[in-house]
């Protein structure tokens, strides 16, 4: 699976460079479990490892120049996906239309949907 390591922290929206924020920390290796690029950016779609057991992750998108590859195996429950001049590195069930949204609001399939996917890409780890 693709593991990357923070190198700097940019705020989100911005392109401002920070040195800290809850979502990630210099240092720490994250496992990508989407990729999306549109131009000019790259995008890793990464767990909250903020979480408790009880609560609902809430993965966050994070500009692809925060991070340096640990590993590029890619799992193999990605596909390509290509909508709106977007380029989607993902399993092909996080790609459908209002597949996040869905997730977001607490929908038990989307839910369950991601839970066992991530699980998966985790596990090729």
């Amino acid at each position: 699976m693709v593991i990357v390591r923070c190198i700097k922290i940019i705020q989100p929206g911005t392109p401002t460079v920070v040195s800290e924020h809850p979502g990630v920390r210099i240092g720490e290796e994250y496992p990508v479990l989407e990729v999306c690029a549109a131009r000019p950016r790259i995008l890793f779609r990464l767990p909250d490892r903020s979480a408790t057991r009880d609560e609902i992750d809430s993965p966050g998108l994070w500009d692809a120049d925060m991070f340096e590859i640990v590993s590029d195996r890619m799992p193999t429950c990605w596909v390509t996906g290509l909508e709106d001049g977007q380029l989607t590195l993902a399993p092909p069930e996080w790609q459908r239309p209002g597949f996040w949204e869905d997730y977001f609001e607490h929908v038990p399939d989307a839910v369950a949907e991601y839970d066992r996917l991530k699980a998966q890409i985790i596990a090729q780890a």
